[in-house]
């Protein structure tokens, strides 16, 4: 990917493996990433699934731009899991590509994210 995500950074997430159409990051979530019930606040797990479909989108020369997103959250997650987001592309067409994300926690599916991707060149 171009540049460099000073938000990734900033939250902490790592990246794992990138590849065409494919990437995988974690998170560890400490309390920064919670909410006021205690659970980790879905805008991080939302910018984690976000990353990783950023990444898988935009390997190498790429220049894609999200267009349409959404995300179902499964399960709870709390301070001290490491969460996994693995994006997949799923259809690359001449101009749209379609993502799925999973995002886990030791092996248990916590959320659900699907991206379309727009790219411009």
């Amino acid at each position: 990917m171009k540049g460099k995500d000073i938000f990734r950074e900033i939250l902490g997430i790592q990246v794992l493996e990138v590849k065409d159409g494919y990437a995988k990051l974690s998170l560890k979530i400490t309390k920064n990433h919670t909410n006021s019930l205690g659970a980790t606040h879905g805008g991080a797990i939302f910018a984690l699934a976000d990353c990783a479909f950023a990444e898988a989108s935009n390997f190498g020369e790429n220049v894609a731009v999200a267009v349409q997103v959404s995300i179902n959250f499964l399960k709870p997650a709390f301070e001290g899991d490491t969460l996994t987001a693995e994006a997949v592309r799923v259809s690359d067409g001449k101009k749209l590509g379609l993502y799925h994300v999973t995002i886990s926690k030791q092996d248990k599916k916590i959320a659900f994210f699907s991206g379309l991707a727009f790219k411009t060149s």
